[in-house]
């Protein structure tokens, strides 16, 4: 096949998503970038004006995939979907779900938090077990969910943790059990009080405020 003389900005962003698919974050450079397109170095830098704008697009593209996994239909279950979504993320692309973590540019990381916790949401806009809930507790519920399902994500790959991560039968009865739980405690609590949400939420607000 002949050497391709002429490359478009996604070709490029390609390229970096697919080493760090492979290799993480230390392995993106332009060398590496322009040997793995077959190329110098100069179309990577006539479409970014650094390394660090080609690793944010490669971020990016990251947390399209994760997305992506999160709105598969594993189980029926669109909120236990969402969280299996995640831990086989975790496991399935080691290196891109450590990279969304770990990446250099914060205020990035922040934006697409924020742009994925609004995916997710817009999933569950008709979700059975969110109907009697209010928006406040939807939200604790949802958060209290994100980090269990981000703790068993991160959790080593070792005894029990390696099983249920691996073992995909085990993983969605797992996550079921414990998605449905989560949901049926919640709604059980006693209302918050209302001076502790208040400062809740002010809490909330001012670190919105200071992204």
């Amino acid at each position: 096949m002949p050497r391709k003389t002429q490359f478009k900005k996604e070709d490029v962003v390609t390229a970096a998503f697919e080493l760090v698919r492979e290799k993480g974050l230390p392995g993106l450079s332009a060398p590496a970038v322009a040997e793995k397109m077959g190329c110098s170095t100069m179309p990577i830098y006539s479409h970014f004006k650094n390394m660090q704008a080609l690793e944010d697009a490669a971020i990016q593209k990251a947390w399209s995939l994760v997305m992506q996994y999160q709105s598969q239909n594993y189980t029926g279950d669109v909120w236990v979907d969402q969280a299996i979504g995640w831990v086989r993320f975790s496991r399935d692309e080691a290196n891109l779900f450590h990279s969304m973590l770990n990446n250099n540019n914060r205020k990035l990381q922040y934006q697409m938090q924020v742009r994925h916790w609004e995916y997710l949401a817009g999933l569950l806009t008709d979700y059975d077990g969110f109907k009697d809930l209010d928006d406040f507790l939807s939200q604790r519920v949802r958060s209290a969910h994100a980090k269990l399902t981000h703790g068993l994500a991160m959790a080593p790959r070792i005894g029990p943790e390696k099983m249920i991560v691996e073992e995909d039968e085990i993983l969605f009865r797992y996550l079921t059990s414990a998605t449905q739980a989560l949901l049926i405690g919640y709604k059980a609590l006693p209302p918050m009080d209302e001076s502790y949400k208040r400062y809740v939420l002010d809490r909330i607000k001012n670190f919105k405020d200071d992204e």
